[in-house]
């Protein structure tokens, strides 16, 4: 075990207890203010050292605007910068990043573990005492404090990109692909499960507001008392699907008579979905129908048999997958009901998301018109979520110069999205991958995809985000696991080319050139013009071998780009690159012939 060089870090910053930073000599440097104590713990225990100015103005000043938050964080540098005195070099920020010299600093926590010290035999609580009073902050403070007991019990650092579950759990039973499944809040008796941030007041007259839909109460069969509180966690949990997903608002009329004639006249989508649990011995049926309300006629029909003691837990595991299908025929049921002359308002949001999962430049520029005009009509988080990820498409696709006005876009968008829902798992998802991918802030990209999945672990999007944030941060191996779930969940989705595009990335990455080859070329007939496909199967072609194939593929991308080259993709601000998977990547197109320059 490398013993740490104190002379060569003089400085040594206490976090167990009372926050402490004291220099070579002894001297205590640490700054008067709370919040500058804990922007110097923040960075210390950020993965590198760094964060960005907006991630921590929005962790320490959440409560503030924008212009005050960073006149604050700017008050902060400069405490923290006096109370240094000539060493305030052991700081350093530029306009968009702040980051601790850690070649300069020894961190008690890591002392500790590097004793080998057991959770039970440290007493001191992380940052004790530490009070900002400010609510994200709290929530970053309890991930980090849980993160730090299981540093201990385990021996090792734990993954800070590890889906985390709930501690109550014994979670070494259960996979962590399989999460444990939380209960939305119940929908208050006889009225819609609005979408969030929204002000019914503001609903424009005449009646042409929201989509509302019925969902039944679930029938249950042979269930106890377990089984009651499960399927009440499993229905709201298709509730909080169908409207985080498609801002259709739920109604159920399994209340007084009084309330069900009120709801009816809010009902707008003909449509209904209806659970059936039925509880046989150690297994339960999950059986999940949409009909119509008119005629009763069948549309959709999904049903999976799981283990019953893992149901009664909340572990729904791939009972999960008939969620995501049902939010899938609800989409394509909505979409079918727009008249041909005037698209319905509330259909504009899922035209759009079908438009850019079409991924052209025309179509990316149709979307961003239909999600526009879906603002104008009623702003919603979602709206905003999906603005800020097409700019994503527009840089990985190159259809965008990787200039500041589009990352700020970007960035504007998905701000307003969690400020009107930051309970939305679509826009979670959504945002988490906005940071990952355009601004490579894994730490809290991470934190918004585990509090999309804890919302709603039936989102397949969500999860094959997080998956390529895995591939971003060079952890290939997980990501082809949780890829392997995605496909679990959205097996029937209509956009399983997408899923497919990222399962043949993280294997190639991970270095399975076969399993990347049959997954790309299977989304490849959907989409044969996909540029970041082209990339990784002229890759795999060329590790295995097959060099005309991997010409072949390198020729198409060529002709997509308009040009493709190492240096102009090492450029373009791909992340990634810099990972062990990604030398893999380049390695396999300069196989494949691709040029340098």
């Amino acid at each position: 075990m490398d013993r740490i060089n104190e002379e060569q870090n003089p400085f040594r910053m206490f976090l167990l207890g009372p926050f402490a930073l004291v220099d070579a000599a002894g001297r205590s440097v640490t700054p008067k203010s709370k919040k500058a104590q804990a922007l110097l713990a923040m960075l210390a225990l950020s993965a590198r050292g760094s964060r960005t100015r907006i991630w921590l103005r929005d962790k320490l000043w959440s409560d503030r605007s924008d212009d005050q938050a960073a006149a604050s964080l700017r008050q902060a540098l400069l405490d923290i910068h006096k109370s240094l005195g000539p060493a305030r070099d052991l700081l350093i920020a530029d306009k968009n990043t702040v980051w601790l010299d850690m070649d300069r600093l020894v961190l008690d926590t890591d002392l500790v573990a590097r004793r080998e010290r057991s959770a039970d035999q440290v007493t001191d609580e992380l940052l004790e005492g530490i009070d900002i009073r400010d609510p994200e902050f709290e929530d970053w403070l309890t991930l980090e404090r849980q993160n730090w007991y299981r540093r201990l019990d385990e021996g090792r650092v734990h993954d800070v990109f590890e889906p985390r579950q709930q501690p109550s759990r014994e979670i070494a039973k259960h996979s962590a692909l399989l999460p444990l499944t939380g209960a939305p809040e119940m929908p208050k008796p006889g009225k819609p499960v609005e979408a969030a941030g929204r002000d019914p007041s503001s609903r424009p007259p005449g009646g042409d507001g929201q989509w509302v839909m019925l969902l039944h109460s679930p029938i249950l069969v042979g269930a106890g008392e377990g089984g009651q509180i499960a399927a009440a966690r499993f229905q709201n949990l298709i509730a909080k699907a169908v409207t985080d997903g498609l801002s259709i608002g739920v109604t159920d009329l399994s209340f007084t008579l009084p309330d069900i004639e009120a709801s009816k006249q809010q009902i707008s989508l003909p449509i209904c979905l209806q659970l059936r649990l039925t509880f046989d011995g150690t297994m339960v049926l999950i059986e999940l129908v949409m009909k119509h309300l008119i005629n009763n006629r069948i549309h959709w029909l999904g049903s999976q048999a799981i283990n019953r003691a893992q149901f009664e837990r909340g572990e729904f595991g791939t009972a999960a997958a008939l969620i995501s299908q049902a939010v899938d025929q609800l989409a394509y049921f909505q979409e079918t009901q727009a008249n041909d002359s005037r698209l319905s308002q509330d259909g504009l949001l899922i035209d759009a998301v079908n438009a850019i999962f079409r991924l052209s430049r025309d179509d990316l520029d149709k979307a961003e018109r239909r999600l526009e005009e879906q603002i104008q009509y009623q702003p919603r988080s979602s709206t905003f979520a999906w603005l800020s990820f097409i700019r994503t498409f527009q840089v990985g696709q190159r259809f965008n110069a990787l200039d500041a006005h589009l990352i700020e876009e970007a960035e504007a968008y998905a701000r307003k999205a969690l400020e009107l829902d930051p309970q939305n798992s679509v826009s979670l998802a959504l945002v988490g991958h906005v940071h990952s991918f355009l601004f490579c802030e894994y730490d809290y990209a991470a934190n918004l995809f585990e509090k999309s999945i804890r919302l709603n672990p039936a989102l397949p999007l969500s999860w094959d985000l997080y998956a390529m944030l895995h591939c971003y941060a060079g952890q290939p191996d997980k990501a082809v696991a949780m890829a392997r779930w995605v496909q679990e969940l959205g097996v029937y989705s209509p956009h399983k080319y997408y899923f497919d595009t990222t399962k043949c990335i993280a294997a190639a990455l991970a270095g399975n050139h076969a399993q990347s080859i049959a997954a790309g070329e299977e989304a490849l007939r959907a989409r044969p013009n996909f540029n970041s496909l082209l990339r990784y199967l002229a890759s795999s072609h060329a590790h295995s071998g097959d060099i005309g194939g991997a010409r072949h593929y390198l020729q198409r991308l060529d002709a997509v780009e308009g040009g493709f080259s190492i240096n102009a993709f090492r450029g373009s601000g791909y992340p990634l690159l810099n990972t062990g998977g990604g030398q893999i990547l380049i390695d396999g197109l300069l196989k494949a012939g691709a040029r340098l320059r």
